[in-house]
């Protein structure tokens, strides 16, 4: 009698502080958070697709037996049972603490049609009837868990059920005497109907929402470089208030997978619970993407004349440097120079209370491209240092960020075959070129930004996003 039960915590499944995990359990880079205000959408969400699958559902066949005076015992069949009607007038969804949710359907009526035949030895009689059943109460507790693989798990623990009136109108060939019977029938027919509802509610979870749950992707691909891995590394924990779930959050390359040589910070999240939905990125996430983009070179950039702005006054050769290396022009005349920049290690960011930080050591290696070969030669190497501040937002599923220099670029020469180099012009030069080409480049990629997990055809609004000691906090509504 019950429309696929899953369908009516699926989303809650989907969207579900770390408090409570249990002992030697991983921190998780990603938690998402859904309050008493989430579970009323997932309520209607459920409700929703409770009554446009109704009309899919098949009904048990039932039989059953009765005496006729002489006749004696004549056997009947109630078959093709099709709902017409369904009216779900009250659904609850609840959260069951340190266990899982209860969903509710309480004082529901569904009117139901099919075909009758009865038989007594030869003789076969049938025709049709409408079926009025009211007052149905059904309340399934489910109990949420993970597997080995990371992915969620649900379990019916209990399931209750009830019918408060059932009423047959039987037609067909001697139809009256069945109808003779009519009380002893729609006593049989509710006993069935009770026993069906549960087990089909067992069933139901067993065929359709544990093999989904089985199915759900926990890896997450960004681009030809990286993957997220999205798997639980604890249970989803619930209280009164919420349901907190904690994902790994960790990007990993394409061709490798090498665990972390860092853990995630402990996530406190506050006790908020204005909107829906939350979701707590901790600092974490964002350390493993840089040390995954960093390791397959993409944090590289090689800066040659083609980069540089046509109006800029200065360009990547060493007539320009005259000023800044007198000696560069004289050694190596009309040549042009190429540079590269890159981290000496993966820049990590820090998240402090209302603000995100980047500290990065950039080295950068000059060369002069010789004229008469694909040669380099290597002029100086140098050794940049300067802090970032980043700029996290959302944008529709995404997380997007930006990054503006909190403080200029501070040189030091790591290396010269060249005698004499104006350091501080050089300064002043460098941090003209990564305001107009550095933080364009890094900023062009931030933007891609990377997926939040969430259920297919959901969207999120009402945004309010800060940043929390170690991880930063999203809070939002549904559509």
């Amino acid at each position: 009698m019950m429309a696929r039960p899953y369908c009516v915590v699926v989303a809650l499944l989907l969207l579900a502080e770390v408090s409570g995990f249990k002992e030697g359990a991983s921190n998780p880079g990603f938690v998402a958070r859904i309050t008493r205000k989430g579970l009323e959408y997932a309520r209607r969400f459920g409700v929703a697709i409770l009554k446009k699958e109704l009309s899919t559902i098949k009904l048990p066949d039932f039989s059953g037996s009765f005496k006729v005076g002489w006749i004696k015992s004549v056997s009947y069949d109630f078959y093709r049972l099709k709902i017409h009607y369904f009216e779900l007038r009250n659904s609850d969804l609840r959260l069951r603490p340190r266990q899982g949710v209860r969903a509710s359907l309480s004082n529901n009526y569904v009117f139901v049609s099919g075909n009758w035949k009865v038989k007594k030895a030869f003789i076969t009689l049938d025709g049709t009837f409408d079926v009025n059943v009211d007052g149905i109460s059904i309340s399934v507790s489910l109990n949420l868990g993970k597997d080995q693989s990371g992915r969620p798990t649900a379990s019916v623990s209990r399931c209750r059920n009830s019918i408060g009136h059932i009423s047959v109108d039987i037609s067909g060939q001697l139809s009256w005497i069945l109808n003779l019977f009519h009380e002893r029938i729609e006593n049989n027919f509710k006993n069935i109907l009770e026993q069906k509802i549960c087990e089909m509610v067992r069933k139901s979870t067993t065929s359709h929402l544990e093999p989904y749950l089985r199915s759900l992707p926990v890896i997450s691909m960004i681009d030809q470089v990286a993957s997220i891995d999205y798997s639980l590394v604890g249970a989803p924990q619930v209280t009164s208030q919420v349901l907190d779930t904690p994902f790994k959050g960790e990007f990993f390359g394409q061709n490798w997978h090498s665990p972390a040589p860092f853990d995630a910070p402990p996530i406190r999240l506050p006790e908020k619970h204005d909107h829906m939905v939350y979701f707590a990125v901790s600092e974490y996430v964002f350390n493993t993407a840089s040390r995954v983009y960093h390791q397959a070179g993409r944090m590289n950039f090689t800066i040659q004349n083609r980069h540089i702005p046509r109006d800029s006054p200065i360009h990547r050769h060493t007539s320009s440097f005259r000023a800044i290396i007198p000696q560069l022009a004289r050694l190596h005349p009309n040549m042009e120079l190429e540079l590269e920049t890159s981290p000496e290690s993966a820049p990590f960011l820090t998240f402090t209370p209302g603000s995100v930080t980047l500290t990065p050591v950039i080295d950068i290696q000059v060369f002069a491209l010789l004229p008469t070969s694909s040669d380099r030669k290597p002029l100086f190497q140098l050794r940049v240092t300067t802090n970032v501040s980043a700029t996290i937002n959302v944008n529709s599923d995404r997380i997007v960020g930006s990054v503006t220099p909190g403080s200029k670029l501070k040189l030091e020469l790591k290396h010269s075959n060249i005698r004499f180099i104006n350091v501080e012009l050089m300064e002043a030069i460098l941090n003209y070129y990564a305001l107009h080409t550095l933080y364009p480049s890094l900023n062009a990629k931030l933007e891609e930004g990377f997926p939040l997990p969430l259920p297919r055809d959901t969207h999120l609004n009402s945004l309010e996003l800060r940043v929390h000691e170690n991880f930063l906090l999203l809070g939002a509504n549904l559509d």
